[in-house]
């Protein structure tokens, strides 16, 4: 199986914009810190969310172990830190970060953005599922 066979996700994240404080350089304050300025969205209930205190790192590893299951051997996932991975801060995906044009993380499939502030696993197992129909088609 070549690597064209696979389904490639990338997670892109900046973990310190996610709880408030942004180390992008971008000058900013992305996430639930933010003034009265900045729209909170859905995201802002007060309930708490059981995955928050999960790294998305982590987040993005058990995905992996549960995609590669359903999928074996047709799917690579990386997680991507922008602020820590060496040049990933020219990356058009981290400038979209710190543009805050898009919520962390963004969820790229086989090189096209996808999803945005979430890491929503059933449907990226669709995605997955629809590409690889596709292929065989």
């Amino acid at each position: 199986m070549t690597a064209a066979d696979k389904v490639e996700i990338i997670v892109y994240d900046v973990p310190a914009a996610r709880r408030g404080v942004c180390d992008c350089g971008c000058g900013h304050h992305h996430g639930p810190g933010q003034g009265a300025d900045h729209d909170h969205g859905p995201q802002h209930h007060h309930h708490h969310d059981p995955l928050e205190k999960i790294s998305l790192e982590m987040q993005t590893r058990a995905m992996a172990l549960t995609l590669e299951k359903e999928f074996p051997g047709r799917v690579r996932v990386e997680y991507i830190n922008v602020l820590q991975d060496p040049g990933a801060r020219e990356l058009p995906q981290a400038k979209l970060l710190c543009s805050l044009v898009y919520p962390p993380p963004l969820v790229y499939l086989n090189g096209k953005g996808r999803f945005a502030g979430a890491l929503p696993v059933e449907r990226i197992r669709e995605e997955i599922q629809a590409l690889l129909a596709d292929r065989e088609a």
